[in-house]
């Protein structure tokens, strides 16, 4: 029996204001052709299925679409909601998606009803032969009990206790009602000493610091979403699916991937599959005159447009960068193999701050809160940053829970 497992599809995602969906739609069409030659049995999504809790209606559609694809290839899938997702609007169509053998889970239903989140998985001939614990994305009142006064510390050390306990509890459950099966767990977190990526969020709800391996380490395979980085916990037992798709300019150097679990006499074999690159994400860095030189240079590698981030650096301000910077734009717009969507113009020296800054030419839409709030308070001493920085974490923590 085979299974392949994803996550991360954030779609809707929107890089700098430039649609995604296309990158998308060639990789569906990709992973259904995969899934048909490589006669897959189940297919295992592991959150983050939308970039935002309410996703726009080409996001959606697109989804929906692709299920209904996914049931003419006798695949089952089971999906899990991640950090990005609202649960309830992955809840809302379960009833409707189980008769298309499409399993989903939006909100964990708490360790009381646990054995909700178990599927058996049973081969060609009817056996079970494993189990799967899909665990949504772990909200706060299910791992942690809320005290008053606590710090961004403190609030980090209760996630991390009540992530251990509940996971120790799933296995428990999931070992007591299924002595016989192999025991497959796939998740939503922030695992302690993974890469994190500029589309991955610099604060996690739920999972500040990550979680030690040691406490996830309860099945014999543990499927994990959320970094972007296909990434090995404990090799060959807990693995991150990584994004199909680059949604950052530093994912461009990642080699994306599913992950496909084959099942024969009881045990466990791991293959990666690489999904085929689909676009380049650049960000070309240095002087005007090194920009123009560097671009010049760059090649259209793969299917769609290349996306180019331009950070310009001058020692003095320079009157005519602007006008130079919209004469490159509009050569590439004209070409059409790239195409520029971030830019940033820096002067080294001080005194031109009254003719730039660092956001001046970012949309509202695209600064982070923790970007701006650093820049605010970059002239603050290390000490002092480092305070300002944590109660910022505990003040967002608690405005997002809410």
């Amino acid at each position: 029996m085979k299974i392949l497992i994803t996550a991360d599809w954030h779609l809707g995602k929107r890089l700098h204001g430039e649609d995604l969906s296309e990158d998308m739609h060639l990789f569906f069409e990709w992973l259904l052709k995969t899934i048909q030659e490589k006669q897959i049995r189940y297919l295992l999504v592991a959150g983050d299925i939308f970039d935002s809790s309410n996703p726009p209606h080409e996001a959606t559609r697109m989804y929906y679409s692709f299920l209904s694809k996914l049931t003419s290839l006798q695949c089952k899938a089971i999906i899990t909601a991640g950090n990005h997702d609202s649960s309830s609007f992955i809840d809302v169509p379960k009833e409707m998606l189980s008769h298309f053998n499409v399993s989903v889970f939006g909100l964990f239903p708490g360790i009381e009803n646990v054995e909700q989140i178990f599927i058996p998985l049973k081969d060609d001939s009817g056996n079970e032969v494993a189990v799967v614990a899909a665990i949504p994305f772990l909200q706060d009142r299910f791992v942690r009990q809320v005290g008053e006064g606590e710090g961004a510390k403190e609030i980090a050390e209760k996630i991390k206790q009540g992530m251990q306990k509940l996971f120790s509890q799933i296995g428990d459950a999931l070992k007591e009602k299924y002595p016989n099966l192999l025991k497959i767990g796939m998740a939503h977190l922030h695992a302690q000493g993974t890469e994190i990526s500029e589309a991955d969020r610099e604060i996690q709800i739920g999972n500040q610091e990550g979680v030690a391996a040691n406490d996830l380490d309860q099945f014999d395979y543990l499927a994990l979403g959320h970094i972007h980085t296909g990434q090995a916990v404990i090799k060959g037992k807990i693995q991150y699916a990584s994004s199909p798709i680059s949604l950052g300019f530093t994912e461009n150097k990642y080699n994306h991937k599913v992950v496909m679990l084959e099942i024969e006499n009881n045990e466990i074999k791991e293959t990666e599959i690489r999904v085929p690159k689909l676009r380049s994400l650049y960000q070309v860095q240095g002087t005007m005159n090194e920009i123009e030189a560097q671009v010049k240079t760059l090649k259209q590698k793969y299917t769609l447009q290349v996306l180019l981030d331009i950070k310009i650096e001058e020692e003095k301000y320079e009157s005519t960068i602007a006008d130079r910077l919209v004469a490159l734009k509009e050569s590439l717009d004209t070409d059409g193999s790239m195409k520029i969507i971030n830019t940033r113009i820096i002067y080294k020296d001080k005194t031109a701050a009254r003719f730039s800054s660092t956001f001046n030419t970012n949309e509202l839409s695209n600064l982070k809160p923790m970007d701006v709030f650093k820049t605010l308070i970059q002239n603050r001493d290390e000490a002092e940053q480092s305070k300002l920085i944590e109660k910022f974490i505990e003040i967002a923590s608690d405005t997002t829970q809410e």
